[in-house]
């Protein structure tokens, strides 16, 4: 019996969960950073590169997004409002971190692999994936070498910042902080209700407003803002966030399919030597902030890591990270981002 186009596409549905979930708890079960969400995207990269055919769940990606918008939101309890002032030095730190990561990726990109002026700085911007591939092609910029790129940067620093964060600050990276918050049976008819209308009207307010990222921002500001002002207590449950975290690992995983050897060798290779020189120069600048702001420790260097908006949250989250702390830089760079990256991306155009 030959499948119909119907069943072709729910057994390929189902075999990139099988291969995401069976990749995170390969990760569970040898004690690795963060099992799964970077064991699901381990296992799923690899199937990707390796020719595998299977479909990622593309279709709940606003969905998981969401999730995790209204998890991170629960972090801003009603201290975040004493907390702003004291933040306000290290939030416009970022402004200047923006521009020097711009800086040193243009400079790689042109002097060291000559990509042109275009795709160099859209391969630059440490903005969210799908805002700069789209700018990057309305500019007329090389739109595979800036996935790619993006794509390899957000892999590695999701790899590397658990790893050091274990080695130098001795976290546990084989768990993660909010396994013993709350669980499904915990949850009552008013609290799904709650979360659920976070993860809508947050969403569905951010996109009517145009605001970047909005499957995730929009639920984040609003569940932030209830938290902030004591008007609910919902919490995530701890099912929804791990299949959150397998879900994103698979989405993140499965974007490297098709990727042949000539691109590993050029742009792969451009997108980790960027990265790896970008961590170097990550830590120096956290160093820097730490000195001048008063804050310290990880929380710092998760704020002024890199990476993607969804990805960075949720290793804060993972990891028991002050996540507003994290939050609330990461969307600084998203402001300062989009509106650099809107602004020269109008320009390319003319």
């Amino acid at each position: 019996m030959i499948p119909t186009l119907r069943q072709d596409f729910w057994i390929s549905s189902l075999k990139g969960w099988v291969i995401g979930c069976v990749g995170a708890l390969a990760f569970v079960t040898i004690g690795l950073p963060l099992p799964w969400f970077l064991g699901a995207m381990t296992a799923t990269l690899l199937a990707a590169v390796g020719d595998v055919k299977f479909r990622a769940p593309s279709g709940i990606a606003n969905t998981v997004r969401a999730i995790l918008g209204v998890a991170i939101g629960s972090a801003f309890g009603p201290e975040i409002l004493s907390r702003a002032g004291p933040m306000l030095l290290s939030l416009s730190l970022m402004v200047p971190w923006v521009f020097m990561v711009l800086g040193l990726g243009v400079a790689v990109f042109m002097r060291l692999f000559a990509f042109d002026p275009k795709t160099a700085f859209f391969a630059s911007v440490p903005g969210g994936l799908t805002d700069m591939v789209t700018l990057a092609e309305e500019a007329g910029a090389n739109v595979r070498s800036v996935t790619l790129v993006q794509l390899t940067r957000i892999a590695l620093l999701v790899f590397a910042l658990p790893i050091y964060l274990h080695w130098h600050d001795g976290f546990d990276v084989s768990r993660s902080a909010f396994i013993a918050k709350a669980r499904l049976s915990d949850m009552t008819l008013q609290t799904s209700l709650e979360l659920l209308i976070m993860g809508i009207a947050g969403f569905l307010g951010a996109r009517q407003l145009g605001i970047a990222g909005a499957s995730i921002v929009g639920p984040m500001i609003l569940s932030g803002l209830l938290f902030a002002i004591g008007s609910t207590t919902a919490r995530m449950p701890f099912e929804a966030m791990t299949l959150a975290q397998v879900a994103l690992g698979i989405l993140l995983g499965a974007q490297f399919r098709g990727l042949t050897l000539k691109e590993f060798r050029t742009t792969v290779a451009a997108g980790l030597i960027f990265t790896t020189l970008l961590l170097l120069m990550t830590l120096a600048w956290a160093a820097l902030v730490e000195q001048v702001s008063g804050f310290s420790g990880a929380k710092v260097l998760m704020s002024f890591a890199p990476g993607g908006q969804a990805e960075i949250n949720l290793l804060a989250f993972a990891l028991g990270i002050d996540v507003a702390f994290v939050a609330l830089h990461h969307l600084v760079r998203l402001a300062v981002v989009m509106g650099l990256a809107q602004l020269l991306s109008q320009k390319f155009k003319l």
